[in-house]
């Protein structure tokens, strides 16, 4: 078996799959603070679509030195979780995600941000299981915010079909500038963007993004090459693949350095457990 997998634009270099432009939706636009014409729920209204998206969860770490809870951390955090649900349509992104993207272009059309208004997203498979991502690199100097990491769907399955999201390595890197307009105050700044234990929710009730603007980021095409443990992303994506009881034991690559084919050897939430979301996001 053969199964590529569900493109996502997270941007940047991608690791064995390419970028698709995001596609779908189930109708409307969140409304957002930065937004004034978008129509649909308020942020505090706004709840993970796990009818459409599926009911799987997202498990972050990072370098040693990064706070997860930080604002720049946050901003990285809800640009990779909402590039999930880009392929959806704008009424299931997260809060603000379509008013912080770049503008739509021909150059642009690509930004996971940006998803469209409407299309069809009986098309695209839900899942259950747990997604992991990583911030690898987290600078932020003056009004600027600069990310890179990666992220890993190795731990999800379809919901209708059981089959996993991939059958080789997944690992793709993520990179993004951020900018805060000029004269601009981010009321997120100084917040406690811890969530109580028990009470924290799968996506934020609030707009994430507002007022940072994302920069346009070009698609690039598959750049790396074997032996490709030695990439940053596969390295990392490797010691996940571990930790999906599917896989566990198995070596994702061949003797050559090549993404070696994966056999699941159990199914459904044995398989593909669905871990807590974490972190949480706090309630609003």
């Amino acid at each position: 078996m053969t199964k590529l997998a569900t493109a996502f634009c997270a941007v940047g270099v991608v690791v064995f799959t390419g970028c698709s432009t995001p596609d779908t939706t189930t109708g409307g636009t969140v409304v957002t603070t930065s937004d004034p014409s978008a129509t649909a729920v308020a942020p505090d209204d706004y709840r993970y679509p796990v009818d459409v998206a599926g009911p799987y969860n997202v498990v972050w770490d990072a370098a040693v030195d990064i706070d997860l809870h930080s604002r720049a951390a946050e901003l990285a955090r809800g640009y990779i979780e909402s590039c999930q649900l880009s392929i959806f349509g704008r009424a299931v992104a997260y809060p603000g995600a379509a008013a912080a993207a770049p503008a739509s272009s021909p150059e642009n059309a690509v930004s996971c941000l940006y998803a469209p208004k409407s299309t069809d997203y009986t098309a695209k498979p839900a899942f259950y299981g747990t997604m992991y991502a990583t911030i690898l690199e987290l600078t932020r100097t003056g009004n600027q915010i600069s990310a890179r990491g990666c992220y890993t769907t190795n731990g999800r399955a379809e919901v209708e079909t059981h089959e996993p999201d991939r059958d080789t390595l997944s690992a793709l890197e993520f990179t993004f500038t951020a900018r805060l307009p000029d004269g601009s105050i981010d009321p997120r700044e100084d917040v406690n963007r811890v969530a109580t234990s028990g009470i924290g929710t799968r996506a934020p009730q609030f707009d994430v993004f507002y007022p940072w603007k994302f920069d346009a980021v070009r698609r690039k095409g598959l750049t790396v090459q074997p032996p490709l443990i030695e990439v940053p992303c596969t390295q990392w994506a490797a010691t996940k693949l571990d930790q999906v009881p599917a896989y566990s034991g198995q070596i994702p690559f061949t003797p050559d350095g090549f993404a070696a084919e994966l056999t699941p050897k159990l199914f459904g939430e044995q398989g593909f457990p669905t871990l807590p979301q974490t972190p949480a996001w706090p309630a609003p």
